[in-house]
């Protein structure tokens, strides 16, 4: 595997550790418990991936170790969030979602043929953030947690 793509794995692994503790802290504020049930499947998706990403480093002898800089960031990010509404954090969280999505899937099209199946994993995770916030904002509320719950179900374990 090349050490470019090695680096965006990196890049990633600490990108859910701050993901993790965004959705994390936002559960533990959240006064609706829909919605702190609901940050908290956002926060395993997150782990999930994180998880999935520290195994296909360290089989590739790398060490995967979680910046706490990138913990207080998420949680910075949480503080500022949590004073928003329901919808407002969706509508806000949106496009930084489409930004990431097309980040992901523009490298996942990259990846050498060794990284495909985990960088595919980390396109699908963000897709499934997208679906989510999307399903909120249209009001389908009831159906929001499915891309996240399928994703959590379906994936495969990284090779």
């Amino acid at each position: 595997m090349s050490d470019t793509f090695t680096g965006y794995l990196h890049e990633c692994f600490q990108g859910e550790v701050m993901g993790e503790a965004l959705a994390g802290a936002l559960a533990q504020s959240a006064r609706d418990p829909d919605h702190r049930q609901k940050w908290r499947f956002l926060e395993e998706l997150e782990r999930e991936t994180k998880e999935r990403i520290r195994a296909a480093l360290e089989a590739l002898g790398e060490q995967a170790e979680e910046d706490p800089t990138k913990k207080r960031k998420g949680k910075a990010w949480a503080t500022k969030i949590a004073s928003q509404s329901w919808t407002e954090t969706m509508i806000n969280l949106k496009p930084a979602l489409e930004k990431y999505t097309r980040y992901f899937e523009k490298h996942e099209k990259l990846a050498p043929a060794d990284g495909r199946l985990i960088a595919q994993q980390i396109t699908q995770h963000e897709r499934a953030w997208l679906e989510f916030a999307i399903c909120e904002i249209e009001g389908n509320t009831d159906k929001s947690l499915a891309p996240v719950q399928r994703l959590l179900d379906h994936l495969p374990l990284v090779a």
